[in-house]
């Protein structure tokens, strides 16, 4: 006899029931440490990056030669026997096809994960209301505690002092700059926010300014003036839980000067450290910034080529808010 599939919310459920924890995000987390452990149990201590491919075998995976069909990047399909195999698109970079390997690996803390294929989804396009969407970046929450496992990635996350350690760090785990950055933050003992930074217009500058059916004041293209009021703006951050109890409120679409440190990295490249003054509202003060370029792709950059950034940011002489007001919505971790 063949029962119906259980829904999305359903399988959630039972993942937070199952571990007894007390929601789904710790749920996963806890479904992957227990990975881990299962790792270090079989092989002793994992030599750094840690292996996905290992890690695959241990959930009873088989990686194929295939190409993915649904997804740009990985899938995990039924077999036809009772098993899981994986396809994962090659021509992706090293550290994009690790984090979708982890990602993969995690569906298969949800019960029932072998009725049907599941493939990764474009993390800039989820909506944490939507339960698939949700599921998704539960995922990708367990992704990261198997690619930067603990207690190995805290202990050298502990020992990183500026931005070109956290690119060392990024490149010891096999991992993009973005997701360890993310892990980072969000681990960190510290007060610390990941802010991650894009060219962009402001919400009111949206319609109008690039607009080719309107004229503008001083007759140059729609390009060219869409090209100029571009400006490095929040896009979203990420806090550690000391930087969130603090109550510090980082508004999305913010724009921070076209100097300093934030920008340097985004013209020259390069990860800038220094100490400034960051207007941000409530949350304005002196912070020690550690700066770093992201990839970028060019219809990204900015009006002269520069790149996004991410930047950490330590509070040094910020003024507590009177109400916590917290670090502001971003997606979960790591896509």
């Amino acid at each position: 006899m063949t029962h119906p599939a259980r829904s999305t919310k359903a399988l959630i459920d039972e993942l937070v029931r199952s571990t007894g924890c007390r929601d789904a995000p710790e749920a996963i987390r806890a479904k992957a440490k227990d990975l881990i452990g299962l790792h270090v149990a079989s092989f002793g201590e994992p030599s750094l990056p840690i292996s996905v491919d290992v890690l695959a075998s241990l959930r009873g995976i088989n990686r194929s030669e295939e190409v993915p069909v649904h997804s740009p990047d990985a899938e995990l399909v039924p077999d036809g026997s009772g098993g899981m195999t994986m396809r994962v698109n090659v021509d992706r970079p090293e550290t994009r096809q690790r984090f979708s390997v982890a990602h993969e690996i995690s569906h298969t803390f949800f019960a029932d994960y072998t009725t049907k294929a599941w493939c990764r989804t474009d993390a800039r396009y989820r909506d944490r209301d939507n339960v698939e969407d949700f599921l998704e970046m539960l995922c990708d929450i367990g992704a990261a505690e198997l690619l930067f496992p603990q207690p190995w990635f805290g202990r050298d996350a502990k020992a990183v002092t500026d931005a070109a350690g956290i690119i060392t760090l990024a490149s010891i785990y096999h991992a993009s700059r973005e997701a360890t950055i993310r892990r980072y933050a969000e681990t960190s003992p510290e007060s610390v926010a990941a802010v991650f930074f894009t060219w962009k217009l402001k919400p009111t500058q949206k319609g109008t300014i690039g607009n080719a059916n309107q004229k503008n004041l001083f007759g140059i293209s729609a390009e060219d003036e869409l090209r100029d009021a571009l400006r490095l703006r929040i896009e979203y951050s990420i806090a550690s839980e000391s930087f969130k109890t603090e109550g510090y409120f980082l508004p999305k679409d913010k724009s921070v000067e076209n100097d300093g440190a934030i920008y340097r990295a985004a013209s020259t490249g390069l990860p800038v450290d220094d100490q400034c003054h960051l207007d941000f509202g409530q949350a304005s003060g002196t912070y020690r910034v550690s700066a770093i370029p992201l990839w970028t792709a060019e219809n990204q950059l900015g009006a002269t080529g520069e790149n996004t950034v991410v930047a950490v940011l330590r509070p040094v002489s910020v003024r507590r808010p009177a109400k916590k007001l917290g670090v502001g919505d971003g997606p979960s971790l790591f896509g």
